[in-house]
């Protein structure tokens, strides 16, 4: 999913981009003030409430209740769907509530912001724990949970909703949320993969940015029901409200998905990391077990075939790895060579002899007959088809043919260049 938008959507976002800009910057210095007033302001007083709200629309984030009529304040848990990082300061507007943190906030920050530190970060039993403890406490505000444990695009379904924040009470005021932006501006409030600052940018941004806040109502667990059946239940109820599907996928397949497009991305930056050219990889080293991985991959890169690449080695036709220069020896001034290493030198009884006329004799003859060998090696090798077959058996029996032929050669090369002996080959 894109956060912009395409069409005639973008030639008017387009036009509004400085004037986003100015705004952007406009709110942000407003917040800010606004933000350092409501820290130093004490705690739940009417005035502190009004600077929030105020600080709130400044950002331009707008809250709609729909539904009122099934909001029930006495219950200790709310459980909605998740769009944006920014969910839960939408839902503190119009009814008093805090949210688990998932990050490392001081406490006056936390409060300001409506989080509330349970320690999501130690797991999930004291989590659990740390919840039921927080709810046995009448004066404290509710307690708000995503069930389904990550943001979604909130267009299509919902994720499976856990069964772990439906567990904590009996009673749970189900509501489901909706992002909305001017329709000639449709930025979308959050996309897959981005941080929640770069969502807070583009909420200030924007004009404005809507949420509605349907409520479904109070949902109990039924004696004989476990908490994944209430999840299910509650789930579908979410999902009839907000006129959207359900789905079976949970937090962790989007962390796969998250992971794969990871993958996939750096596998388009840098071709010898897709698992395609890596399994195409691993075929031709079957037959060609003494070539590294990455000299038939750069090859796979160019051929995107087995076969031809298989052949490009045995012909030849792949270029050595240039190896990396070595440095060069230090060379020694004469000059400063002391008299003593001088004379040890010139007394040392030893001598590096010279080549023979004969050992040079022998050494050009080997040369020759290893010329020899790689010129018929050659000939010998050669896999090409001779014809294109006219039937599919024919070119099938062709096929068959010369790959029992490119293993063969490739068995005769690995032989030679490591010198083995095999009895009834070449002795």
């Amino acid at each position: 999913m894109s956060r912009f938008p395409s069409g005639p959507s973008l030639f008017f976002l387009l036009l509004y981009t400085p004037l986003g800009i100015v705004i952007f910057i406009i709110r942000l210095f407003i917040s800010l003030q606004l933000f350092l007033a409501a820290a130093v302001l004490p705690h739940n007083t009417v005035v502190r409430s009004v600077v929030l709200r105020v600080l709130y629309s400044v950002m331009g984030l707008v809250v709609r209740e729909e539904c009122r009529k099934n909001r029930d304040d006495t219950c200790r848990v709310i459980g909605t769907n998740h769009i944006t990082p920014f969910d839960h300061l939408a839902v503190s507007i119009v009814l008093p509530c805090v949210t688990p943190s998932v990050y490392d906030l001081p406490g006056a920050l936390s409060s300001l912001l409506c989080y509330q530190d349970l320690g999501v970060t130690q797991g999930r039993e004291i989590l659990r724990a740390n919840a039921r403890n927080y709810l046995s406490n009448p004066n404290n505000p509710p307690l708000l949970l995503h069930p389904e444990g990550a943001t979604t695009s909130g267009k299509l379904a919902l994720m499976k909703y856990g069964s772990w924040a439906l567990e904590l009470n009996g009673s749970v005021l189900v509501a489901g949320i909706r992002v909305r932006r001017l329709p000639i501006l449709p930025v979308a409030p959050s996309v897959l993969g981005a941080s929640w600052a770069a969502d807070l940018c583009f909420m200030l941004f924007s004009p404005v940015t809507l949420f509605t806040i349907k409520y479904v109502g109070k949902m109990s667990r039924k004696e004989s029901e476990s908490a994944e059946e209430f999840g299910v239940r509650v789930q579908a109820a979410t999902a009839s409200a907000l006129q959207l599907h359900t789905s079976n996928h949970t937090v962790a397949d989007k962390v796969e998905y998250m992971k794969r497009l990871a993958r996939e991305a750096a596998a388009a930056s840098n071709p010898m990391l897709s698992p395609q050219v890596h399994r195409m990889a691993q075929q031709v080293q079957e037959v060609l077990p003494h070539i590294s991985l990455d000299r038939i991959k750069r090859d796979l890169v160019h051929t995107q075939n087995v076969d031809l690449t298989i052949t490009n080695f045995l012909e030849g036709n792949v270029p050595e790895p240039v190896p990396e220069p070595q440095p060069a020896p230090s060379r020694v001034d004469p000059a400063r060579v002391s008299p003593q290493s001088s004379d040890l030198r010139s007394s040392s009884p030893t001598a590096t002899p010279l080549p023979s006329a004969s050992a040079e004799v022998k050494s050009t003859v080997d040369r020759g007959e290893a010329s020899d060998r790689r010129s018929h090696s050659a000939v010998s090798m050669s896999t090409a088809a001779k014809s294109f077959g006219k039937s599919a058996s024919e070119r099938m029996t062709s096929f068959e043919t010369r790959k029992a032929q490119l293993i063969e050669n490739a068995r005769r090369r690995y032989i030679e260049k490591h010198g083995l002996t095999v009895p009834g080959y070449n002795c």
